[in-house]
C-alpha cells in the first residue's frame, strides 16, 4: 500500500447496500483492527474507522474498499502530527456539531465535540446520538446538551 495512490478523504458517504461477501473476512478484520490503534495517533480517522468496524461480522467487497481507501488516505498523511503550541492566553474552548439523520440505516445523528486548551487540542469525541431528531436544530441542542454535560 505505500505506493497506493492516495486519497484525499478517509470516508465516502454513499453505500452500497447489496454487496457480495468479501472472501477473507480474517484480512478485513486483522486490518481493520491495525486501524483501531492507528486511530490513537490519528484521531481524525475515528469516524471512519468507526463505519469499518460495525461490519466485522459480515464485510462485503464495498466495505474492503472502504477500508482501502482509509489505508491509502493514511499513506496521504503520514507527515501529518498534533502541534502543541505555547498558550499566550489559558482560555477553554469548546466546539461541537451535529449532523442531522447522519446514519441511513437508524436515521439517528452524530454529534462531535473538540476541546482547546489556549490553541491546543486536548480531548475531541464522537458518538451517535441516544435519540432520533425530528430536525437540525433538535440535533444541534442535543449535541450541545452532551457537550456541556462534558465539560461540566
Amino acid at each position: 500500500m505505500t505506493n497506493a495512490k492516495s486519497s484525499a478523504a478517509p470516508f465516502h458517504t454513499s453505500t452500497d447496500v447489496a454487496s457480495t461477501p468479501y472472501e477473507d473476512p480474517f484480512l478485513y478484520r486483522s486490518t481493520v483492527g491495525a486501524l483501531q490503534y492507528a486511530t490513537i495517533t490519528r484521531p481524525y480517522n475515528a469516524f471512519a474507522v468507526h463505519k469499518a468496524c460495525q461490519k466485522m461480522q459480515h464485510p462485503s467487497i464495498v466495505e474492503w474498499l472502504a477500508v482501502k481507501r482509509i489505508l491509502r488516505y493514511l499513506v496521504r498523511i503520514l507527515s501529518y502530527g498534533l502541534q502543541f503550541k505555547r498558550a499566550i492566553s489559558l482560555q477553554l474552548q469548546a466546539y461541537s456539531d451535529a449532523d442531522w439523520t447522519g446514519d441511513i440505516t437508524d436515521r439517528r445523528s452524530t454529534s462531535g465535540l473538540e476541546i482547546f486548551f489556549g490553541p491546543n487540542l486536548i480531548s475531541w469525541c464522537s458518538r451517535k446520538q441516544k435519540t432520533v431528531s425530528r430536525s437540525s436544530t433538535e440535533a444541534e441542542y442535543l449535541a450541545l446538551e452532551n457537550d456541556t454535560s462534558e465539560l461540566a
